[in-house]
């Protein structure tokens, strides 16, 4: 049992095993691994350090200093300076030169910053607006990769499907040969069945390629190399009628739109927030060590409230006012317009499932049909009683209602999805499976 075990640990450490997913592995991968997450992270994280910046509108600024000087002058070199004594004299003395060191900690404290508290607010806003843009990236997502996963099953079917193809393909050149080595079909008929049988050889390849490149595509979501083998275990679930549900959430992109006009808005306060004065909280203590004249009362402490009002700037702050006024209006547009798409694309999604679904159904009727009439095909050409052109017609008509039928499936489980994804939903409960 060891030695069994430790063979199929070897195996799968082998170069060139395929990575095996489920759709659930590919999703917890996704989520890791998905550039279009980390960028949606990123621009969050950014907005949540341009919040803790805004800290400085209600916080204080503590800072320290330190200088060391050195002066010297002719106005401190060689000053007469009286000399109490018997008899008083005046004598030259040198004050110079003046070193010393001088450390301060100051402390400046807002009191009352309107255009900062704005800010502050719309920094805030702003955050909001990044998680909800983020949540709805990871919405969004879930339905790609679910789309890729089950494009490569599709394909898959679509390989399987061609396969069959040849080989009747091929069972029809054989059939062909047969009656013209006993004269009951002419030569066409070899000819026909031998082209029919080159182009479900060319199928089989353009399908095996579509394949190919559709596993590129999830490999790319899931941050895997191109030569890295994947292999899908999940089978394509069938797919839901529609169901038309009354308990339909807010978009999160409508939402973070919302958001953004706040903060945008915001903005707009503050910069009109500028024409009110600044009040600030000074405080300062300095220490000062050095020769004689800078000991003697240079240690002090200083307690002020500052009053800053900016009256006049250049027209800046006109110009801030105007920025922040239309970046609030085209906002506000934009919202307009994600609110008008979001309910075009619920109302089409709807109209598409039930369309996706009822193509299905249909296909899968006309595949038995198609497939009933093949097999008729065959048999009287058997029995010498149908030609090449008919049993080749029939064929052809399988092939392309079996393709349709693989299509029409994969396009009514696409549809169920985006319906749930269109109205705020979990994209995967058209299969059964609950939100995260």
């Amino acid at each position: 049992m060891l030695n069994l075990r430790a063979l199929i640990a070897v195996v799968f450490m082998l170069p060139g095993v395929a990575s095996a997913f489920s759709l659930d592995e590919a999703l917890a991968t996704a989520k890791r691994e998905a550039t279009q997450l980390q960028t949606l992270e990123a621009e969050a994280q950014e907005a949540e350090a341009v919040y803790q910046q805004s800290s400085q509108a209600f916080l204080p600024t503590v800072t320290t200093d330190a200088a060391w000087l050195r002066a010297d002058s002719s106005l401190i070199t060689g000053v007469p300076v009286p000399v109490l004594g018997i008899p008083p004299r005046i004598e030259s003395t040198d004050f110079g030169p003046v070193e010393g060191t001088m450390v301060g900690l100051q402390l400046i404290q807002p009191v009352y910053n309107a255009d900062a508290l704005q800010q502050r607010e719309a920094a805030r806003l702003n955050v909001d607006a990044r998680q909800e843009a983020q949540q709805w990236g990871q919405q969004a997502l879930r339905l790609e990769v679910a789309r890729r996963y089950f494009n490569i099953l599709r394909l898959q079917q679509h390989e399987s499907a061609a396969r069959l193809s040849h080989t009747a393909a091929q069972k029809a050149a054989r059939l062909a040969e047969a009656s013209y080595q006993q004269g009951m079909a002419a030569r066409l008929d070899i000819e026909q069945a031998n082209a029919q049988r080159a182009a479900a050889e060319a199928r089989v390849a353009q399908v095996q390629s579509n394949a190919m490149e559709a596993e590129y595509q999830l490999k790319n979501l899931l941050g895997m190399a191109p030569q890295e083998p994947l292999h899908v275990t999940d089978s394509m679930p069938r797919p839901d009628p529609l169901v038309i549900r009354d308990d339909s959430l807010p978009r999160r992109d409508l939402q973070a739109r919302k958001l953004a006009v706040d903060a945008a808005e915001a903005r707009a306060s503050a910069s009109q927030a500028e024409w009110l004065p600044r009040v600030n909280l000074l405080a300062r203590q300095q220490w000062v060590q050095g020769n004689q004249p800078l000991e003697d009362h240079a240690d002090g402490w200083l307690v002020a409230v500052n009053l800053q009002w900016t009256l006049f700037d250049g027209f800046g702050r006109e110009g801030r006012m105007a920025e922040s006024r239309a970046q609030a209006r085209q906002a506000k547009v934009e919202m307009e317009d994600t609110r008008r798409r979001i309910q075009q694309e619920q109302a089409v999604a709807t109209r598409q499932w039930q369309a996706a679904y009822t193509a299905w159904q249909a296909a899968e009727n006309a595949e038995k049909a198609a497939e009933s009439a093949a097999r008729l095909a065959i048999r009287r050409y058997e029995e010498g009683l149908g030609s090449m052109t008919e049993l080749l017609a029939a064929q052809a008509r399988l092939d392309q209602q079996q393709a349709t039928l693989i299509d029409a499936r994969y396009k009514a489980l696409l549809a169920g999805m985006n319906y749930h994804l269109q109205n705020g939903r979990d994209p995967l409960l058209a299969l059964g499976q609950p939100s995260p």
